[in-house]
């Protein structure tokens, strides 16, 4: 319980508004931030993009130079702590919680490798944990669903796990056993529902490392039949040594969306591929998505573009600079939002026209001092009740108004 008292008080403590403005008076050469804080006493940290639950905004912590890591459910209105949470950390040593986790109805479920904890995000306390032989640090889910990838590490099998959000006691709904050279893999699944039906979605992949060669299949699961509906052609890529080969799914209107050096439209109905458009250099990763909204997918490129297409043709509606591979779009008000750690801005756009609005500094940067490592994470939510818009440069909580 000592080494609990010394662990977290710098933290606690930390959590002053405005702590180098005691008057609450936000300056003027920080447009548009509202509020912030100081996190862990400004020893540096990584964090995801945060959740929000009702009246807290809750975010994900890692610090660089110890690994120890939490979760802080803070008030959105004052900032002040309501609870924390580190039982990973305190029982195995671990992180607990990977890029992407899933909350539905006042429980938190997260996944880190082999382990998965459902917490109750009103009081901070674990609600369950499950402790596995393997996983992939990445859960989803759908109302009250969870899903995750494992992978047998002496066999390199692979398997699709189900499990209840309300206890996490995971079963095997889909596996592949890997019956030559070519190592398999699921990526990560995401769940919906689609005319009364619900149903996953994921990319299969199978891979040789040397020489490399990769093919993935787009695959339709009805979990509420248990059984495999289709699996797609090959999915095409344009790049050199077959590289490009996508991963993560969104699902919209019919439509199962997914892209990498390309982006995909396949029809719900029988798996085949509407459209394809091929840019060159990623639009995908765990924290930066293709992300469909109001009949368009939105992608961000690591060569620093955004592009917005009609989910239907593929049409083009525009092709904007932007900050490279950014956080996940938000949406709000007719703008997409990002923040870009490649070049340290926080990006508006309109959603329509694709017209810049905003180009925003990291508030704290010092190119030349002490400060010159504070630079936006790839970590942004906007709440869509008030429009805030919620991030962090490693050393602050960080609150924004656009109004």
């Amino acid at each position: 319980m000592k080494y609990l008292i010394i662990l977290f008080l710098p933290l606690i403590t930390s959590c002053n508004i405005f702590p180098d403005n005691p008057e609450n008076e936000m300056p003027e050469d920080k447009p548009f931030l509202k509020k912030y804080i100081t996190l862990n006493d400004g020893v540096r940290v990584d964090c995801e993009s945060p959740f929000i639950s009702g009246e807290l905004i809750i975010y994900f912590i890692s610090e660089k130079e110890s690994n120890r890591s939490w979760i802080t459910a803070y008030d959105k209105e004052s900032l002040e702590v309501v609870w924390m949470w580190n039982d990973a950390f305190e029982n195995y040593g671990a992180k607990g919680y990977g890029q992407l986790s899933y909350l539905y109805r006042d429980i938190l479920c997260i996944s880190q490798g082999n382990l998965s904890y459902g917490i109750d995000v009103k009081n901070g306390e674990t609600l369950w944990h499950q402790n596995a032989e393997s996983g992939y640090s990445i859960i989803s889910g759908f109302e009250e669903n969870i899903f995750k990838v494992t992978w047998n590490e002496f066999s390199e099998d692979a398997s699709i796990m189900q499990a209840s959000i309300h206890d996490g006691k995971w079963e095997e709904i889909l596996s592949t056993v890997k019956t030559d050279s070519f190592s398999v893999r699921y990526f990560s699944p995401i769940a919906f529902e689609w005319q009364g039906e619900n149903y996953i979605s994921f990319v299969f992949q199978k891979q040789i490392i040397n020489p490399f060669s990769s093919s993935s299949w787009l695959n339709l699961y009805s979990t509420s039949k248990d059984e495999l509906v289709w699996v797609s052609d090959t999915i095409p890529t344009n790049s050199i040594n077959g590289l490009g080969g996508p991963g993560g799914v969104t699902f919209y209107d019919g439509q199962l969306l997914l892209g990498n050096k390309a982006l995909y439209s396949y029809n719900i109905e029988d798996g085949s591929l509407e459209w394809w458009k091929y840019y060159g250099n990623t639009f995908s990763s765990t924290r930066n998505r293709p992300k469909p909204h109001n009949g368009k997918l939105y992608a961000n490129n690591e060569s620093h573009f955004l592009v917005a297409l009609d989910i239907h043709t593929g049409n083009e509606y525009f092709n904007v600079a932007s900050g490279g591979l950014c956080s996940q779009m938000q949406f709000y008000d007719g703008k997409v939002f990002e923040t870009s750690w490649a070049n340290n801005k926080l990006f508006g756009f309109d959603a329509n026209q694709g017209e810049k609005l905003y180009e925003i500094d990291a508030p704290f940067y010092d190119r030349f001092g002490e400060n010159d490592d504070l630079w936006f994470e790839n970590s942004l939510t906007i709440d869509p009740e008030t429009g805030l818009a919620y991030t962090s440069d490693s050393k602050h909580l960080l609150v924004y108004e656009f109004d």
